[in-house]
């Protein structure tokens, strides 16, 4: 896989457009960085594990740690980072919009979010702590993950922070249907990353009350 097939399709043009007469060889050394994270891959065997390497974790990791091999400060590299991924998270919020749409869209997050949780955050990459799950608010806490236990082995765990951000811009999509709260995670030093669905609905009728 190349990186024009992740999620950062289009970091080719912003290297070019960013940092100018070096961004050819910016993108040519984040895509040799690339695949030797891939080559380096324990995929244990997984579907979703080899989605979210190949496709979103390793990309953005690969570089972030290009840019920092260059000279490019932390944050400024964490910055350069986080414009690039944002974007990808924008265009998942397009389709969480989608669901949004639907009449009773809670009801169907709430039917269908624990077995969306198996089958694309597996247990060989996350530890999922089911808390609450009723009509009012669906609560799961994970208390691993593979972005954390990845950006920690290769040396770079504040990029973690990163990823978890975007988060906040995938669900945003929901509104006003749902709306997403969380109090800490674990690239940001909390114990666990804890995820809050809220159902507005119920919200607006204790509002009235």
């Amino acid at each position: 896989m190349m990186l024009a097939e992740t999620t950062l399709s289009f970091l080719e043009e912003d290297c070019l457009r960013f940092f100018k007469s070096e961004g050819a060889a910016v993108f040519q050394q984040t895509e040799a960085r690339f695949q030797e994270l891939l080559r380096g891959a324990d995929e244990a065997d997984s579907a979703a594990i080899q989605e979210h390497l190949r496709r979103k974790l390793f990309p953005a990791m690969a570089f972030y740690q290009t840019l920092r091999k260059r000279g490019i400060s932390l944050e400024k590299a964490l910055e350069y980072v986080r414009r690039e991924t944002r974007r990808a998270a924008e265009s998942k919020r397009e389709r969480m919009r989608n669901l949004a749409g639907f009449p009773f869209a809670y009801r169907l997050y709430r039917m269908t979010v624990k077995r969306y949780m198996k089958k694309f955050f597996p247990e060989e990459g996350w530890r999922t702590e089911w808390v609450q799950r009723n009509g009012q608010e669906i609560h799961f806490n994970l208390h691993r993950c593979i972005y954390w236990d990845l950006t920690n082995a290769h040396g770079c765990p504040e990029l973690c922070r990163v990823y978890c951000e975007n988060d906040d811009i995938v669900f945003s999509g929901l509104l006003p249907k749902i709306r997403f709260e969380r109090s800490g995670t674990l690239g940001g030093g909390a114990q666990y990353c804890d995820f809050h669905f809220l159902n507005t609905a119920c919200e607006e009728r204790k509002e009235i009350q």
